[in-house]
């Protein structure tokens, strides 16, 4: 019995010390690979708290032995490109788009889990279809019908765009979310005499909220980053959204002031940071269950 008893705990200690270099390898990898993506970001982030002498030294330095907000004050003052104006007009386009985006997400994925209605495949597959043909393809016909309808030079032209890239996926990941959803609980709540919408509002859309906000959070990203649609269709500071500005910047005065340019471009990913920092939990668990399970 005695050798036995050795044996097992041998083997224990054996699976534990596997185990041990096994998280300890994960780890490393992931440090590695976390220093990979993040050191640019914070060569940018260092390199706008430095002074022209600085930047452009001949053997470049992490260090800032003299530390300036110089090019801060520049990217949000009058004499740049007018950023916060461009940050407003970027909030409110996308803002509105991750509204609306999650409004007709739950109203369409509830309809296509709960209920079925002939053609509800078909539904599906062009709602996969309607990502393929976007960008260029698209872009001629989108100028002319914001010229017919006045819509050009509006956020609003760009909410309607932003909108046809995010609902689609939206409307699969919440069918996706509600379709884990027990029916038990609608039962419950029309036993107890609500309707359609009332359990809608009070019982499923707090019990998908993961998905809701995950679908609300990548419908805020992408029209964030957009810039194809935003060159086009928007020309004045009271519409073109904040990467534009930028890209106009760097053409016009990049070349005599990197360090306001560097600090815009902080400035800009700065509200993408800090949303996603308080929400991930949400972004993952709603895209993994409306994902893999719808």
């Amino acid at each position: 019995m005695p050798g036995r008893s050795d044996g097992i705990w041998s083997r224990r200690r054996s699976i534990m010390k596997e185990s041990i270099v096994r998280k300890t390898s994960n780890y490393l990898w992931l440090a590695l690979l976390m220093v990979f993506t993040l050191l640019p970001f914070a060569w940018l982030i260092d390199t706008t708290l430095k002074p022209d002498s600085e930047m452009f030294s001949t053997v470049p330095t992490w260090i800032v032995s003299s530390l300036t907000w110089d090019n801060y004050r520049w990217a949000l003052g009058d004499t740049g490109l007018q950023l916060p104006r461009l940050l407003l007009n970027s909030i409110a386009a996308c803002g509105m788009t991750a509204l609306v985006t999650g409004v007709i997400a739950c109203i369409s994925g509830y309809g296509l889990a709960r209920y079925k209605v002939p053609g509800a495949g078909l539904v599906v597959v062009l709602i996969v279809l309607a990502q393929m043909i976007q960008g260029p393809l698209i872009m001629i016909p989108w100028y002319k019908m914001a010229a017919a309808f006045s819509l050009l030079n509006t956020k609003t032209i760009l909410v309607m765009i932003y909108g046809t890239l995010t609902i689609p996926v939206g409307v699969w990941i919440m069918s996706g979310f509600f379709r884990t959803l027990p029916n038990e609980l609608e039962e419950a709540a029309a036993i107890d005499g609500a309707g359609k919408w009332r359990t809608l509002l009070t019982v499923m859309i707090p019990l998908s909220l993961p998905g809701l906000v995950s679908i609300s959070l990548y419908a805020f990203i992408l029209g964030w980053n957009d810039y194809q649609y935003s060159l086009i269709l928007t020309s004045s500071i009271s519409a073109k959204t904040v990467q534009v500005g930028i890209a106009e910047l760097m053409e016009s005065m990049g070349s005599t002031n990197w360090g306001g340019l560097l600090a815009s471009g902080v400035i800009v990913i700065l509200p993408i940071v800090v949303i996603f920092a308080f929400i991930q939990k949400y972004l993952i668990e709603g895209m993994t269950a409306g994902g893999v399970k719808g």
